[in-house]
């Protein structure tokens, strides 16, 4: 199996040298940057949008970047604007005039509670999303109307982040022992993800009528192009299906968002190990390992963010470790 090469610059901006350079030498380091990459090529098309013409960030250009974008998170923002700001050092560095280089970063904020869908919930997501798919949408997206179904079912079946489903490709699905193998996950590290025997035959299932379309492709859920679908594409259907589905949206930032699908997937796991008797302290490193988390702790979050319907998980922890976990303030309705 060949392994993805790295993302490459667009490099069309004043900065295209500059972002060379800075690149190169990160990768000299042998870090992998895609990323940092991927953030570049946004700067890159934003200096040309707004008809940057000098190799200088000044502060007027860092404030216009820095600005929320629409259903991006604190998070996401922080980590956006802190890639532009070490490519401003390197300028800095550099001798390029770049004074906002170590202006301080957006706050980030530590609030946001994910939202746990129930499995009625879930069920009732699937079904529209099943009726809104129920045929070719238009000759323009041939496979759409197959993949949506499918990719839904993943990203909860298997508790993947969203660019891991997107960028899964063909040759690392393995439809015989249903086994997924996601490359250069977050981390830079390479695991593999289960998927049930319903899951499988599902997936078994839409490779057969994929191969009827004679839609070829690298990539296990392609869009028209051939390629993966962008995130936001997929996030704008997902609020389609929810309000369909008569499941609200909280309002920015706060969900349900197709990550909360990841979320869900992990406490109904510990729910489903609760109910069977097991013991949560052993079983939560399984839990760790087949999400990717390179620590426990992201992995224990879980246990304290679950609904009262899963009071039987909280439970079990609250006996043996209820003093180990902070506590949540959620926020009222």
């Amino acid at each position: 199996m060949k392994t993805d090469k790295h993302i490459q610059l667009r490099n069309n901006s004043v900065f295209a040298p500059y972002m060379t350079d800075f690149v190169d030498q990160k990768r000299a380091l042998g870090n992998k940057y895609d990323a940092c990459v991927e953030t570049l090529n946004l700067f890159d098309d934003f200096c040309i949008k707004n008809h940057v013409t000098e190799a200088a960030i000044s502060e007027e250009l860092l404030q216009k970047w820095s600005q929320p974008r629409p259903n991006e998170n604190s998070t996401t923002q922080c980590i956006r604007v802190s890639y532009i700001q070490m490519f401003s050092k390197f300028l800095h560095n550099s001798g390029i005039n770049a004074p906002c280089s170590f202006h301080p970063l957006p706050r980030v904020s530590k609030a946001f509670i994910p939202y746990i869908f129930s499995h009625a919930e879930i069920e009732r997501l699937f079904a529209t999303i099943d009726e809104q798919n129920a045929s070719p949408i238009n000759s323009a997206v041939p496979v759409r109307h197959l993949v949506q179904p499918v990719l839904f079912r993943v990203l909860y079946g298997c508790g993947l982040r969203i660019n891991e489903a997107l960028k899964l490709k063909t040759e690392d699905v393995d439809l015989e022992s249903g086994v997924l193998l996601i490359r250069a996950a977050k981390g830079g590290k390479d695991r593999l993800a289960v998927m049930s025997d319903s899951l499988t035959n599902i997936c078994r299932a839409y490779r057969t009528d994929m191969e009827k379309t004679a839609f070829a492709s690298e990539y296990f859920f392609p869009c028209r192009d051939h390629g993966y679908y962008d995130s936001s594409t997929v996030y704008a259907d997902f609020r389609k299906y929810l309000l369909l589905s008569g499941i609200p949206h909280r309002g920015r930032g706060k969900g349900p968002r197709l990550h909360d699908l990841r979320h869900t997937f992990s406490v109904h796991v510990l729910d489903a190990w609760a109910s069977q008797g097991r013991d949560l302290y052993t079983c939560l490193p399984i839990l760790q390992a087949y999400l990717g988390h390179t620590r426990l702790t992201a992995t224990e979050k879980y246990l304290r963010l679950v609904p009262e319907s899963y009071s039987q998980v909280t439970e079990q922890f609250e006996t043996n470790f209820g003093s180990v976990f902070p506590e949540v303030q959620h926020e009222k309705q």
